[in-house]
């Protein structure tokens, strides 16, 4: 009797262990078929919100573009009142301003598919002359001073658009965030660090960033708190870093911010020299006072 009870017992025990591993494996693969399923759906839904995206982006060019060039003409008259005149002048400001979104989020778009970026060795040189060049009427404007330093070295391997996009973003910001008449000067190097590297930085005399603004730089349309800065140029669409920030990702580059408040700003892009992404290490940064935030993706993959 104590014989069969036991046998009782432990077949009992042998049924629920299998039932047991039986609802686990069945819980791990529906587990399994479910993320599978929530992947798709967002890879899916990724897709579409790029696909629709560029159609509103290309669709609202025209239609700005339009409403620009009117009210640059009316602006013209010079039978306009000045109350007039200064509210036509605001809206090309905010033309302009939507017109930058757009392109911004076209850009956003294209670099966000790697597939349509091509890699080459190339010289960083010509690009950060075509940068200045772009931006000089506005440091002009401003009463800003932009010096150049560049070593004879600078061969990195990348996307001669994407890159440049990446300078023009930077100094603009640089140039844009220095008080105006402020005798401020925005400083753009761009040399080897002998590490398997090329720098290419941007240093300002600016207003600077505090460090809680300093961690939401990437994101998109975020915009740190400058109410109290006189003579700040706050025109942007918001984008300009979160655009560098997915180039230097897709060039397994990396992002080094060191700020001050009121003491100005450096960011330093370092990219691969030359060569296929990850041949090298990357360095780290050197430590100066103030805030400092680093994005790294010399190790990540396409």
């Amino acid at each position: 009797m104590c014989v069969a009870a036991f046998a009782l017992f432990l077949w009992l025990n042998t049924v629920t262990w299998y039932i047991f591993i039986g609802i686990l494996v069945v819980s791990i693969a529906s587990w399994v078929l479910l993320v599978r399923v929530m992947v798709r759906s967002v890879r899916d839904t990724l897709y579409y919100q790029k696909i629709f995206i560029s159609n509103v982006s290309h669709e609202l060019r025209t239609p700005l573009s339009t409403i620009k060039t009117s009210t640059e003409v009316a602006l013209l008259d010079e039978k306009l009142p000045a109350s007039v005149r200064r509210t036509l002048a605001d809206i090309v400001g905010e033309l302009n301003r939507a017109s930058e979104i757009i392109n911004n989020l076209l850009s956003l778009n294209i670099f966000n598919r790697p597939e349509r970026i091509e890699f080459q060795n190339m010289d960083l040189g010509p690009l950060v002359d075509a940068a200045v060049q772009q931006l000089s009427s506005l440091a002009r404007e401003r009463n800003i001073q932009i010096v150049v330093k560049k070593d004879n070295y600078r061969i990195v391997w990348g996307n001669a658009t994407a890159l440049e996009q990446v300078m023009i973003n930077l100094i603009k910001n640089a140039i844009s965030y220095t008080p105006k008449n402020s005798g401020g000067m925005v400083t753009i190097s761009a040399y080897p660090d002998y590490q398997g590297s090329i720098i290419f930085s941007v240093a300002d005399t600016g207003i600077g960033i505090s460090q809680k603004d300093l961690f939401h730089i990437f994101e998109p349309f975020y915009r740190a708190d400058t109410s109290r800065v006189r003579n700040i140029n706050k025109i942007g669409s918001g984008l300009g870093l979160t655009i560098v920030n997915e180039i230097v990702r897709k060039h397994h580059g990396k992002i080094n911010i060191q700020s001050k408040p009121r003491s100005g700003t450096t960011v330093s892009v370092l990219l691969p020299s030359g060569l296929e992404p990850g041949a090298s290490p990357m360095p780290g940064a050197e430590h100066q006072a103030g805030s400092e935030i680093t994005m790294d993706f010399s190790k990540k993959t396409i």
